[in-house]
């Protein structure tokens, strides 16, 4: 009996305990929790008024430009704030949230941001001045994205599925001529365009296994979030869109509350 109520007791404590961290993690001022780092809402305001800050000191800086091999994070979203900023807030959520996780990749593979980036280029492309934050932080993600890929000593093959995606997702974009079959899709990629897919969803099976006891959870304003690990351009002046990205911030999990 008596060690039937200390397992009962157990139970209890367990479910206090669950019930604590569904409670932490429900706390309006922050966008989104990756294991123990909360990513404010605070610094994502922060990270947007110095772009703001930067982008109007700087306005010739939303011309567009030629766009430089960026790698696969996600390009800012379409649309503007208020300020004609090119990015939202969304887009900086995403930056946070990915480089939390992929420098846990990194670590695995004994890997580190490259001392020289080109920052300049991937500002033009951003459309913002090169000192803003954001641009360091995105051009800091895709610079360490690549040296991790180039990493892979052991890509895993692609599966039907991860190839039916693939497929689907250029069809979204409107990079398949009319009538293209998975079939011949599948039988005409080229073998370099292969093995790069091949790492990239390496890199996105270690993603979500890091991802998964952390508890990613995101607020649902930034919803849905997937990090960008093979992104490709129909034309230079395009946006980036994703072949291979991790999906993040189930909705069905313990939400952080919107604050909007």
């Amino acid at each position: 009996m008596q060690r039937n109520r200390r397992l009962a007791s157990m139970v209890v404590v367990a479910s206090l305990a669950l019930a604590g961290l569904s409670a932490c993690r429900s706390e309006p001022a922050v966008a989104a929790y990756v294991g123990d780092t909360r990513i404010t809402e605070k610094r994502v305001q922060d990270i947007w008024d110095d772009a703001r800050a930067a982008f109007t000191r700087n306005p010739a800086a939303s011309a567009p430009a030629t766009d430089p091999e960026t790698g696969a994070l996600n390009a800012p979203a379409s649309g503007t704030d208020p300020a004609a900023l090119p990015i939202t807030r969304a887009d900086i959520v995403n930056v946070l949230v990915s480089r939390e996780l992929l420098n846990r990749v990194a670590a695995r593979h004994n890997v580190t941001v490259p001392a020289d980036l080109a920052y300049d280029q991937i500002a033009g492309k951003l459309r913002l001045p090169e000192n803003a934050e954001y641009v360091r932080l995105y051009t800091q993600y895709i610079a360490l994205l690549s040296v991790v890929e180039q990493s892979v000593q052991r890509p895993a093959p692609l599966t039907d599925d991860d190839l039916r995606d693939i497929y689907q997702r250029f069809g979204a974009n409107g990079a398949l001529d009319a009538g293209t079959t998975f079939e011949s899709f599948r039988s005409t990629l080229p073998e370099q365009a292969v093995q790069q897919l091949q790492a990239a969803v390496t890199v996105r099976t270690e993603v979500r296994e890091i991802a998964e006891p952390l508890d990613v959870t995101i607020n649902p304003r930034y919803q849905p979030l997937e990090i960008g690990l093979y992104g490709i351009q129909n034309s230079q002046v395009s946006p980036i869109y994703q072949l291979v990205a991790a999906e993040l911030g189930d909705e069905s999990a313990v939400p952080v509350t919107d604050v909007s």
